[in-house]
């Protein structure tokens, strides 16, 4: 017996035994020092130790066992004296002994440090798995906006073409004008209002709806089992989510957008992506904030475009783009005075004009290109026709706003070589005028220095407007030709065209009246103040050969000529 109480000793083990006529416990020394109570013999102290959130169910537990004569097992929390709160586990069998006696024997030893590892362990486990939670949210959500990412929408995307489902539809969108929205509020700006977009499309999808953000500002929204008219619906929610305008640092924005919409059945969903860019590209194309839905005809169309845009890229590359020039003449005197070079395509299939190829071009970022290549040829013909001893008037290049903020432009105007006193650079999209940057500013200030000098078309239009005029001076500004052509027997017009002369001459610049179709326009114009006259009543554009052919008759007037 002595080996057991040593073993029982070493063990932590406490014994104890319950009568259950006399309702008597009996405790071990082992037991008392694990309660750390000193109690007699017979006293019943179990449950005034036991942790009080415990005491019901350990009683409950152990009641059980003696109603059932059956073996007792128990984990409960105790206090000890000190107020440490120890963990305890409890066995116990039920017998009879030797006196008839109805008995439990049982054992209890602390198990406090195995709880603790575990619900250490536990802790780890759950710290893990939120880990792997977050790193899966991360991996397949966007970290602006929440939304799903990419690489999920694409996985999202190839499940759903396997054919499990049997239609869906997909809205392809894109936000209208971003870059300007970037430009104006900095990125911080830029990011808001990507996350407020983002928190629009959250808000209206349901079900397994999957909202995207496919990068940039690019978003998706692809629907299972979907219709047209469910499509539709989304859209239309989304935009009257976004019809308030977004608060930034330095004002507010209203945002739009355009979207294209494709729907499928079955196999024909694994194509949904492409025929949704496709209808987004004809919705922006097709002028913005508005929806799409795809069919094959847009397919035709858009493929009809890419190979312009293609013949287009290679006729620059050959030197199909070349300028038409349109004399402009004095008012007074009908002598020519000045040309305009307009941009033309002599394609083998005929000449194009501008309005079949500039808007592609503007939309593919080709404007550039044409700008210097208008230039370069109209520097090369200048300079032949000087050669040939013609008298050349000041030539009018057409120059877009993007170039004009390209810091890059007077060294590339340098390379070319211009000839001072020669050109006059006319602006064009002269809204952003209200808004010069530095970089456009230094740009007119180096453009001047190099001798060529600066006009704006389209005065009373509403683009040019007084604050563009009075902040950049131009030396030379053209009526409107909307402006222009009503202006016989009508006296408001006329008066209207005085004021807008008698504010170009306040600013000491020249009136240019563009759209002058008959001499009596072009009379009415000359009495009401217009320095010079341009239209079909003096000469359509023409080529180079046909325009030096003009200048070889300096002393014959356009009007001489026209008749």
């Amino acid at each position: 017996m002595r080996q057991l109480d040593v073993a029982l000793e070493a063990s932590g083990i406490g014994i104890w035994q319950h009568n259950l006529r006399l309702n008597q416990t009996r405790w071990d020394d082992q037991l008392k020092q694990l309660y750390g109570v000193r109690k007699g013999e017979h006293d019943v102290v179990w449950l005034d130790s036991v942790h009080p959130e415990d005491c019901a169910k350990a009683s409950s537990i152990f009641e059980e066992a003696i109603a059932c004569k059956s073996d007792y097992a128990s984990q409960f929390r105790i206090v000890r004296p000190g107020g440490e709160i120890r963990h305890v586990r409890s066995r116990a069998k039920y017998f009879v002994d030797g006196k008839g006696e109805e008995c439990f024997i049982g054992a209890e030893w602390d198990v406090t440090e195995d709880v603790q590892r575990n619900e250490q362990l536990a802790r780890e486990r759950e710290a893990a798995e939120q880990s792997r939670a977050e790193a899966k949210f991360a991996a397949e959500h966007d970290h602006l906006t929440g939304l799903t990412n990419r690489r999920a929408f694409d996985e999202a995307f190839a499940h759903l073409a396997t054919g499990e489902a049997d239609t869906a539809a997909l809205c392809h969108i894109d936000i209208d004008r971003f870059k300007e929205i970037n430009d104006r509020f900095g990125h911080p700006g830029g990011d808001l209002v990507l996350q407020h977009v983002a928190s629009m499309l959250s808000t209206v999808i349901a079900g397994d709806e999957v909202a995207a953000r496919l990068g940039g500002d690019e978003f998706a929204i692809l629907s299972p089992q979907c219709t047209n008219e469910r499509a539709a619906e989304l859209l239309d929610q989304v935009r009257q989510g976004l019809s308030k305008p977004v608060d930034l640092d330095g004002g507010s924005v209203r945002v739009d957008f355009s979207a294209g919409i494709a729907y499928a059945r079955g196999a024909e969903i694994a194509s949904l992506l492409t025929s949704s860019d496709i209808a987004l590209y004809v919705a922006k194309n097709d002028g913005r904030n508005r929806d799409e839905l795809f069919t094959p005809a847009l397919a035709q169309k858009l493929n009809s475009e890419k190979q312009l845009l293609q013949e287009l890229r290679d006729a620059l590359q050959i030197g199909e783009i070349v300028p038409h020039y349109q004399v402009q003449v004095e008012a007074s005197s009908h002598s020519v005075c000045g040309l305009e070079a307009l941009a033309r395509w002599e394609s083998p299939s005929g000449l194009r004009l501008p309005a079949d190829f500039l808007p592609m071009a503007a939309a593919n970022g080709l404007m550039e290109f044409i700008d210097d290549a208008i230039l370069r040829r109209v520097l090369f013909d200048i300079k032949r026709w000087s050669m040939a001893g013609l008298a050349v008037p000041r030539v009018s290049v057409n120059l877009s706003a993007a170039r004009l903020a390209d810091p890059r432009l007077i060294d590339k105007l340098r390379s070319v070589g211009i000839p001072p006193s020669q050109l006059s650079f006319e602006l064009i999209e002269t809204i952003f005028l209200d808004r010069l940057s530095d970089q456009v500013r230094d740009n007119i200030k180096l453009i001047r220095e190099l001798g060529v000098e600066i006009e704006i078309d389209d005065l009373g239009s509403g683009h040019a407007s007084l604050i563009g005029l009075i902040e950049l001076r131009p030396d030379r500004v053209k009526i409107d030709r909307h402006l222009v052509s009503p202006v016989l027997g009508n006296n408001l017009q006329q008066q209207m065209i005085r004021s807008l002369i008698d504010i170009a001459r306040a600013l000491d610049m020249t009136v240019v009246a563009e759209g002058v179709e008959t001499l009596g326009h072009g009379t009415v114009l000359a009495d009401l103040g217009a320095d010079v006259l341009q239209g079909f009543a003096f000469g359509r554009p023409e080529p180079a050969v046909a325009t030096a052919a003009r200048l070889m008759l300096p002393r014959q007037t356009a009007r001489q000529r026209a008749l």
